[in-house]
């Protein structure tokens, strides 16, 4: 069977998802509200390729994602004022993270055979089933003032960062975008998708460790390229995030643009290996805007965070990936190992996709 004619997976299925990777911080680094936002870069893989046709498709990304290191706006380790009492008081710690991420992405797509404007229109739902935790410690940097190290100093700068750590796990925000898909010729495509993302998460403002990412509403356009050539198939989606204020603490997180892409090659009417990877970058800073509260909530709900500096998150990721296509095209099963790099003002680590994808 001609695998352009297989046309299994849907294109949109995992056009946008409710997951982040980056888990929680309430630091002056971490620019987005908790160092989240409402995309997962990387989960992208081979369905930017798979040719699409009219039907019914379900889709199961499965994702582990651990994260050592915590990177300031320098993109070295992130180190934090720390002030303790007298000679002490301009101590800075170097603060270290250990963050991981399990998630089932379940995803529903339909796409029917109506045009509109010579594009097959249809829709996507995705519910994401989500785990958390983060562990945030601090390395004093005593040598930095030149004085000798005060044990029960550390042990208060220690306990005030262990108030960011949580372990958390419920359902993520639903997603809903309708879709249009247009067959450009040459072997070529373009999908377009308008997504909402609402707050129908497990979400506490007063935990730093949340399934959901807050009680605000994103809007994310998304455009899909692909390319279907002879034995090489080359994908790419540019994914744009807008964010309405959180009611319950009066934060804005910045606009974001993530880019995924793809190059994978057939070695064999069933197996495609390649690589993935993807591109993040924040246009615009973090604000917080707490009219509407009292003195005492505006007190209990301002940010750590220097709101004022203009930090944004950004990071780059590239890895190898491997598909298996059943049959030609009654299953795929995809695997892929993404290591980022080069990260500002958030986590850096790395995930391990497994997806599962098959027609209804």
């Amino acid at each position: 069977m001609d695998r352009r004619s297989s046309c299994f997976i849907s294109a949109s299925t995992v056009k946008v998802s409710a997951l982040v990777l980056a888990v929680a911080a309430a630091t002056q680094a971490m620019a987005a509200e908790n160092g989240l936002q409402r995309y997962s870069p990387g989960i992208g893989g081979s369905d930017m390729t798979t040719p699409l046709v009219a039907g019914w498709y379900v889709q199961v990304p499965m994702v582990a994602y651990h994260a050592s290191k915590l990177k300031g706006n320098d993109g070295n380790t992130e180190v934090k004022a720390t002030p303790g009492p007298g000679p002490y008081a301009a101590l800075r710690s170097e603060v270290s993270v250990k963050a991981d991420t399990y998630a089932l992405l379940p995803r529903v797509t339909y796409l029917d055979t109506k045009q509109v404007l010579g594009a097959n229109i249809g829709f996507t739902v995705m519910l994401p089933l989500v785990k958390r935790k983060a562990v945030f410690t601090a390395n004093p940097l005593y040598g930095q003032l030149g004085l000798p190290a005060n044990s029960a100093l550390t042990t208060n700068i220690q306990s005030h960062f262990s108030q960011l750590n949580g372990s958390e796990m419920g359902i993520g925000d639903v997603e809903l975008a309708p879709l249009m898909h247009w067959e450009i010729g040459d072997h070529q495509a373009v999908t377009f998708a308008p997504t909402i993302v609402l707050p129908t998460g497990d979400y506490n403002v007063g935990r730093r460790v949340n399934p959901g990412y807050g009680n605000f509403v994103t809007f994310r356009p998304s455009v899909q390229y692909a390319y279907i050539g002879d034995g090489w198939d080359v994908g790419g989606r540019a994914v744009f995030s807008f964010n309405t204020r959180n009611k319950d603490n009066g934060y804005y997180s910045g606009n974001m643009f993530n880019l995924d892409w793809q190059l994978m090659k057939f070695v064999s009417d069933d197996v495609r290996v390649g690589l993935q990877g993807y591109f993040v970058r924040q246009l615009t800073k973090d604000t917080q805007d707490l009219s509407g509260f009292s003195s005492t909530q505006q007190a209990a709900l301002a940010t750590t965070s220097d709101l004022s500096n203009g930090n944004k998150a950004s990071v780059n990721a590239a890895g190898p990936a491997i598909g298996w296509l059943k049959n030609g095209g009654e299953m795929l099963l995809e695997g892929k190992f993404l290591k980022e790099f080069d990260a500002r003002n958030r986590t850096e680590g790395q995930a391990f996709w497994l997806t599962v994808s098959k027609p209804l």
